[in-house]
């Protein structure tokens, strides 16, 4: 994200800090209304934070499975009590998990996101190859980061383009999205019938 965030291990105080500042933060709607919804899809949310995009979602997948999968225990108290708060523990799933082991069947899941979490992932070619094994042929991925964050990390839109290809996802279209002052660059791929190469 465009903001200063915390280094070194997550603590209470440092996720709380985090869900002050920016757990509301537009990036975690911006890409959720650039796309068209089913209200039954299963969504995995990975590094979901404070688990507003899924409480967002709720509203657009009314009927959907929606999970979120978050590696930082203090932020997933935070997500779970947020979540809880807001009448939702019902409807949407929060695990400790990370998207180089995401904790999903294979072939499961219609809609993985990634808002603002590719340059944290650890191993990003393995997930990138987690996330082409839950999604159902035909599902997509939404990739989201902000352009401030790729320059910082050295990053391009057709580096991630390049691994996303690498791992079997196919990517539909890249834009740019704006809400005030806030910009980022959403990619959409879709995972294709390794047999077919095509939606079934």
């Amino acid at each position: 994200m465009t903001h200063t965030e915390p280094t070194g291990q997550w603590t209470e105080e440092t996720a709380q800090w985090y869900a002050d500042n920016y757990g509301n933060w537009p990036t975690t709607r911006m890409p959720l209304d650039a796309v068209e919804w089913r209200g039954e899809e299963t969504v995995v949310d990975l590094g979901c934070g404070t688990g507003n995009s899924l409480r967002y979602l709720a509203t657009l997948c009314p009927t959907g499975r929606l999970v979120g999968i978050e590696p930082t225990p203090a932020m997933l108290a935070i997500a779970r009590h947020q979540t809880d708060d807001a009448g939702l523990s019902d409807r949407i799933d929060l695990q400790a998990g990370a998207a180089e082991s995401i904790p999903a069947p294979d072939n499961s899941v219609d809609t993985v996101l990634a808002f603002s979490t590719y340059l944290h992932w650890q191993d990003i070619d393995s997930s990138l190859v987690e996330i082409a094994r839950v999604l159902k042929p035909g599902g997509r991925l939404l990739l989201s980061e902000e352009p401030e964050n790729l320059n910082m990390h050295n990053t391009t839109l057709a580096e991630i383009e390049s691994r996303l290809s690498r791992a079997g996802l196919s990517v539909v279209t890249t834009q740019q999205l704006n809400d005030a002052s806030v910009v980022c660059e959403l990619i959409i791929a879709k995972y294709l019938d390794p047999v077919t190469k095509a939606d079934t």
